[in-house]
């Protein structure tokens, strides 16, 4: 009897043995808690995204590509601390209602991983939906950065990414009246699943498992 594959996480998918061999350069030129400008001033940061960039560009991804490759670093740095949802916590995070837990947001970076294929986006019209692995955190004065990870799978050398920053959401409302989280996709809705529609609802399910696993 063989056992399941294990699972893909992004920082190990993406940086590898690239983390060990370039991370600790950076580590030393500038604080662990460094913000986002501060990396892109370290030498040793700038040759990093300059040999991980791929030869063909990557277009209005740049933003984001940048702010995936801080995050990881900033994950390493505070000692790459990964906080697992199983598929309980993942449908609690995703229960309908407004607003986040009253608890603190979290004081260094993270990884927050939800329950495999349960929460899926659409991250352009048109696009295909893509399951949403989880989240980078990071505290910044803003409130929190989150690098959202989607489509992350054994048969796929990348991922795709998302960052957003931002203060706790309150209410959101989805245009059609559909309860925030509400699935999308077709035969959503017999599977159990669920769907981040906006910006919004993406920076509202990271908010609430971000303050759940400090509270943990």
């Amino acid at each position: 009897m063989t056992s399941p594959p294990q699972r893909p996480h992004p920082f190990a998918r993406v940086f590898g043995d690239l983390a060990a061999a370039r991370f600790p350069a950076i580590r030393e030129a500038i604080p662990a808690d460094a913000d986002l400008d501060t990396f892109l001033m370290a030498p040793a940061a700038i040759e990093l995204l300059h040999d991980m960039r791929p030869d063909e560009g990557l277009g209005e991804a740049v933003d984001d590509f940048v702010a995936f490759v801080h995050a990881a670093w900033r994950h390493w740095a505070d000692g790459a601390v990964t906080v697992v949802c199983d598929t309980e916590a993942t449908r609690a995070l995703c229960a309908s209602g407004d607003g986040v837990p009253a608890g603190p947001p979290p004081v260094r970076a993270r990884y927050i991983q939800v329950a495999p294929r349960l929460v899926w986006g659409q991250l352009a019209d048109g696009e295909s939906w893509e399951p949403l692995d989880g989240w980078f955190v990071l505290p910044v004065p803003a409130g929190l950065r989150i690098v959202a990870c989607f489509g992350l799978h054994a048969e796929r050398p990348g991922l795709s990414v998302v960052a957003l920053e931002g203060a706790a959401p309150g209410v959101v409302r989805r245009a059609d009246g559909s309860a925030s989280f509400a699935p999308l996709m077709p035969g959503g809705d017999r599977a159990g699943l669920y769907a981040v529609a906006a910006p919004e609802e993406l920076l509202l399910l990271a908010w609430r498992g971000s303050t759940e696993a400090t509270e943990g």
